[in-house]
């Protein structure tokens, strides 16, 4: 008789998820939805942070196979240019770490001696500035850094 009641109360308890599951996924006949679902679309700015995390993890392999890159392959310039999501946070503050950042970055071009010293230190003010605006990224960013 156990076996019995233990089957019937299986399922019973399959018949009422399966319910629950159905009741959930349908929808009534007076519902409608009207917004239609919108991708989460970057900033100008997130963009370009993007396309120079990309390019920095490049700059990073070659640095670490002893080769010293001759040019980058993104424009420093788009740091003053791309619209940011918060239009707010383009401050003096912001400017002035941003032209640090821009002249680390310049310098691992024109001083291929101290390459991976320039690297880091254009690194570190990303990680810097991050702390300070959009703390989000920074252990993403932490990761470029060479030991």
């Amino acid at each position: 008789m156990r076996p019995y009641l233990l089957y019937s109360f299986a399922a019973l308890l399959f018949i009422s998820c399966n319910q629950t599951k159905k009741e959930k996924i349908t929808l009534k006949d007076s519902e409608n939805i009207t917004t239609p679902f919108q991708l989460y679309q970057m900033s100008e700015m997130a963009s370009f942070m993007e396309e120079m995390y990309n390019a920095h993890q490049l700059l990073k392999r070659e640095i670490l196979k002893g080769e010293t890159p001759d040019s980058l392959s993104y424009n420093l310039l788009k740091l003053h240019t791309a619209k940011m999501t918060d239009s707010a946070a383009y401050d003096a503050q912001y400017k002035m770490m941003a032209d640090l950042f821009i002249e680390y970055e310049e310098k691992i071009i024109a001083e291929p001696e101290q390459v991976k010293q320039n690297y880091n230190q254009a690194i570190n003010m990303c990680i810097s500035c991050h702390q300070l605006k959009c703390t989000g990224p920074i252990l993403r960013i932490k990761k470029l850094l060479i030991p």
